[in-house]
């Protein structure tokens, strides 16, 4: 799990929600920039969510096709 928050997705992602966050709260009087800063928001989190999703699901597979092997060289 620490080795996720070390990662360049995560911490690009993190960086992007600061940077909106405080753009949203930073932009009184422009209600147009602080509904962009809420879509960068939503997009950046769904985004890196699929993307961490992609690779967990194929380390899953491939932990599955060792273990099937592991299982078939024993049988």
């Amino acid at each position: 799990m620490l080795e996720k928050l070390k990662s360049r997705k995560f911490l690009a992602t993190l960086m992007t929600n600061i940077i909106a966050i405080a753009t949203l709260f930073t932009s009184y009087e422009n209600v147009t920039v602080q509904i962009i800063a809420l879509v960068v928001i939503g997009v950046a989190n769904i985004v890196y969510g699929i993307v961490e999703g992609t690779i967990d699901a194929k380390a899953v597979v491939t932990e599955i096709k060792e273990t099937a092997e592991e299982i078939e060289e024993k049988l």
